[in-house]
């Protein structure tokens, strides 16, 4: 029956390393799909605000053609202006060229602060540029160690998966069952002692059932929880 509890502890082991390895591969691809989605992020802002500068400068371009717009019509009014014949005509084309020339001039503000945001982000960009790159290796580099992480968990859980299935064939096939049983209610069929006390529910145990379980002559179940329980010495 020793050999049978020792081996029950193998197993439970090897079940735990299938169950780990099976966890963890559910978590790295979503590890990995949060990396990519802030890599995204950081390539989306520096690209906006190149695209940004772009913007600016085709505004730019516009308010440029708006303020030679106006003033060919100014030149145009001004030239009216000799042709006129009534004071009221006069006054009605300098009052039009007035509304022109207030208007290049709030043109002309709005081009300076063009200018001043897009030297702003001209002046950061090329930091930006380099700071996104930092970054973004960064994150690559963190995605293709969980890429190899998944790999090497993947042949850990074949390989634990092996030898659990190896290590049950061994088990008389009643207890290869009850194991199985229990598994699939609890989770974790074997529980070791600590402390006097079982560590899959953290009952206490009496202390005459723990003399029955230092003997190691049969299988026992936890009375709260029903795994099986199993007691080896502290240096083991």
């Amino acid at each position: 029956m020793e050999n049978e509890l020792d081996l029950l502890v193998k197993i439970q082991g090897f079940d735990y390393e299938v169950k780990e390895a099976k966890a963890r591969l559910t978590q790295l691809p979503k590890e990995i799909t949060r990396l990519e989605k802030e890599i995204e992020t950081k390539e989306e802002d520096l690209k906006h605000s190149e695209t940004r500068i772009q913007e600016l400068k085709k505004t730019y371009k516009l308010k440029e053609l708006e303020i030679a717009d106006n003033e060919g019509k100014i030149n145009k009014l001004n030239t009216q202006t000799f042709a006129v014949k009534t004071n009221e005509e006069y006054r009605a084309l300098l009052n039009e060229v007035e509304f022109l020339k207030k208007g290049n001039s709030e043109v002309e503000d709005e081009m300076l602060s063009i200018l001043e945001e897009e030297e702003n982000i001209e002046n950061s960009i090329d930091k930006s540029r380099t700071e996104a790159k930092e970054y973004v290796d960064t994150k690559k580099a963190k995605i293709d160690d969980l890429r190899n992480e998944c790999e090497s968990m993947q042949e850990k859980q074949k390989t634990a998966e092996a030898k659990l299935e190896d290590n049950l064939a061994k088990l008389p096939n009643d207890l290869e069952e009850l194991y199985g049983k229990i598994a699939r209610v609890r989770g974790t069929a074997v529980c070791m002692i600590t402390n006097n006390t079982c560590t899959g529910c953290y009952a206490n145990l009496t202390h005459q059932f723990l003399n029955e379980l230092k003997k190691r002559n049969k299988i026992l179940l936890c009375g709260n929880c029903g795994r099986i329980l199993v007691y080896t010495e502290p240096n083991k």
